[in-house]
C-alpha cells in the first residue's frame, strides 16, 4: 500500500473538477450524483486520474460505472415507459472514497472498490 494523504486526493478532485472549497466532499461523496462527472467530462477526469496518482488500470471499464453520451429519440421515449430499460442503464457509483482506496491500492480493483461504495450506502 503507498502512502497517499486524502487531503492530496480531495485537492486534486477540486481542482479537476472545478469544485468549489465551500462544498463538503467527503468519502462518500459520488463522482456522478454529488459532483455531476458523467459523459466525456467523466472519462477525462478518470483517465487523469489515473495518471496524476499512477495506478494500474486494472479491471477498470468505463462502461461499468457511466452510461456513454448520446441518447436518440427513441431510447429517451423507452426510457419513459419500460422499467427494464431504465435499469439497464444503473450503474454502482464511483465515490471518492474508491478513488482514494485506488491511489493507495496502486490499481483498480473493481471488486474491490464497489464493495466500499455499497457499503457506504448501507
Amino acid at each position: 500500500m503507498r502512502a497517499i494523504a486524502w487531503e492530496r486526493l480531495e485537492a486534486w478532485v477540486r481542482k479537476e473538477n472545478g469544485t468549489s472549497p465551500k462544498k463538503l466532499i467527503t468519502r462518500d461523496t459520488q463522482l456522478y450524483n454529488d459532483l455531476d462527472v458523467d459523459g466525456d467530462e467523466a472519462e477525462d477526469f478518470m483517465e487523469h486520474f489515473f495518471e496524476e496518482f499512477s495506478i494500474d488500470y486494472g479491471d477498470y471499464n468505463f462502461d461499468h460505472y457511466f452510461v456513454p453520451e448520446g441518447f436518440s429519440p427513441l431510447e429517451i421515449f423507452l426510457l419513459m415507459i419500460s422499467k427494464k430499460k431504465r435499469a439497464s442503464y444503473d450503474r454502482p457509483p464511483i465515490t471518492l472514497g474508491m478513488l482514494y482506496q485506488a491511489a493507495l491500492d496502486g490499481r483498480w480493483d473493481c471488486a474491490r472498490l464497489d464493495s466500499l461504495s455499497s457499503l457506504s450506502q448501507a
